[in-house]
């Protein structure tokens, strides 16, 4: 009978083990995760290097959004290794922020309060608090079911909650084809009304203007080398 007991509280101790264990991983995302090791999460966080912003950086063009269900709004920036995220209020006044360092894209996802902030290249979640302290660090594991949500999720231009639209948005005629990210978020209420809360759309005007001339020089200088050279060699034959 003795036995008996031992054997059930030892299979008892490893059910609440492995409960204990999911509850680790079990960090509000649509994404499936697993534990990292404790060397790898220590290495991470000290090349990612987040920090808090306690003022608001200079705006820049819009790579990734999230809204949470208290009406803050979440705004990813950075082309080089700098990147930022901003937190705003439903009208667009700016809270708090997060600075951190990385060398390819990235998204986020409000969790309520907490910030997920997920890294493309290492495949890595980090959930942030609105102090600056890291609650979990956790990599996402290479499915398609994972591919199907960093596309249609994390990376989507837009976000309902209950009668509110927010959208991503480009305001610059002809010179949207040349722009990789967004330089509006716009809000629209039940009733239709639109609102901008977070708009640098003169600066990336500008930038895609100054692209579009770079490109359209680049591509009369080719094609007037193309013509020189067809009618040298027509001439020599």
């Amino acid at each position: 009978m003795r036995f008996i007991r031992y054997i059930f509280a030892t299979i008892l101790l490893l059910i609440l083990l492995v409960i204990a264990g999911v509850k680790i991983l079990a960090v509000n995302t649509g994404f499936s995760t697993e534990s990292l090791p404790e060397n790898d999460r220590n290495t991470l966080l000290k090349n990612v290097n987040i920090s808090m912003l306690a003022d608001e950086p200079p705006k820049k063009a819009i790579k990734c959004f999230s809204v949470n269900e208290d009406g803050l709004v979440a705004i990813g920036c950075g082309n080089s290794e700098s990147k930022t995220v901003c937190i705003y209020t439903n009208d667009g006044v700016f809270k708090y922020g997060y600075s951190f360092k990385c060398s390819g894209s990235f998204g986020i996802e409000f969790d309520k309060s907490v910030l997920n902030i997920y890294l493309v290249r290492s495949d890595v979640a980090i959930a942030v608090n609105s102090t600056g302290e890291v609650e979990s660090v956790l990599k996402i594991q290479n499915t398609s079911e994972n591919n199907t949500y960093w596309n249609d999720c994390i990376f989507s231009t837009k976000r309902k909650i209950g009668d509110t639209e927010y959208f991503l948005k480009n305001d610059m005629g002809i010179f949207n084809l040349f722009a990789s990210s967004y330089s509006q978020l716009i809000v629209t209420n039940k009733n239709g009304e639109e609102t901008i809360i977070y708009d640098v759309n003169s600066a990336q005007f500008l930038n895609a203007a100054a692209v579009a001339a770079a490109v359209t020089v680049f591509v009369c200088f080719a094609g007037a080398v193309v013509i020189w050279r067809f009618i040298k060699q027509k001439r020599d034959s």
